[in-house]
């Protein structure tokens, strides 16, 4: 595949993940408009406020603006692919600004037979379990109420196949993987806190590389830049970035008398 087409690929798989946990949370509708989709949740996380798989010009960009005054929590996702090339300066001249950004990365490589063991969540008990896990991992800090929420969603999403690491009797790591029709996604994965630091990360992605390579198409993830040389290091390469937009005058939601 060409760098292009990877890009598309990574920015397919990414959109299919992310649409379908949102709508996995009750009362999350989604919002077809010509130039955008979105989804908007009562609950108050971009996990099901956000709007992706942009064709802006500037009369739509101010409708989306509009739609994210209406939230209290509400991103953007502007991906490899998105229309037109110049669709940064459209969302910063709709007051949008970058929130943060994401490496976008990929590897066609072969690993080796990874040597450890992973289990596929078979039931909804199971899956519940796996997601309260990796929710736990990556949201130390939030509320239980929050990560129970964020695990729900990820427990309820059927189509995405979650696995767990095991060693001994305990679960110590887990991963989210996600098939689409030129890649597989790597989401969530992570080792639990006490066991860092020992090798069991880049086992789990080599297993992960594993699966992609099984199914003869390209592994892809996206990660917080302080990741990107330890991915490298285990086979992926650079692709692109995954910019994330927020309002930039949040106050502007509280005139509107949203509060």
């Amino acid at each position: 595949m060409t760098l292009s087409e990877i890009q598309r690929a990574s920015s397919d798989n990414l959109r299919q993940t992310y649409f379908r946990l949102a709508m996995s949370i009750p009362d999350t509708v989604l919002v077809e408009d010509p130039a955008y989709r979105a989804c908007l949740g009562e609950f108050e996380h971009p996990i099901c406020n956000f709007a992706a798989d942009l064709k802006l010009d500037p009369w739509s960009g101010r409708r989306l603006a509009n739609l994210a005054m209406s939230r209290r929590s509400f991103n953007v996702y502007a991906l490899p692919g998105d229309e037109p090339a110049h669709v940064a300066e459209l969302l910063i001249r709709c007051d949008f600004r970058i929130s943060y950004r994401l490496i976008q990365m990929a590897s066609d490589g072969a690993p080796v037979e990874p040597s450890i063991d992973m289990r596929k969540a078979e039931s909804a008990p199971i899956r519940s379990e796996i997601a309260q896990f990796m929710t736990d991992q990556f949201f130390p800090r939030q509320t239980s109420g929050f990560r129970r929420r964020i695990a729900q969603a990820t427990a309820d999403s059927q189509v995405l196949d979650l696995y767990e690491m095991i060693w001994g009797d305990q679960r110590i790591g887990g991963v989210m993987l996600y098939e689409t029709e030129l890649a597989v996604g790597i989401y969530n994965l992570c080792i639990d806190f006490p066991r860092r630091g020992q090798g069991l990360g880049r086992l789990l992605t080599n297993w992960a590389l594993r699966q992609a390579s099984l199914r003869t198409k390209p592994a892809i993830l996206q990660c917080d830049p302080h990741l990107q040389e330890w991915y490298e290091k285990q086979g992926f390469c650079r692709t692109g970035t995954i910019d994330v937009y927020t309002l930039s005058n949040p106050v502007r939601r509280d005139i509107m008398g949203i509060t």
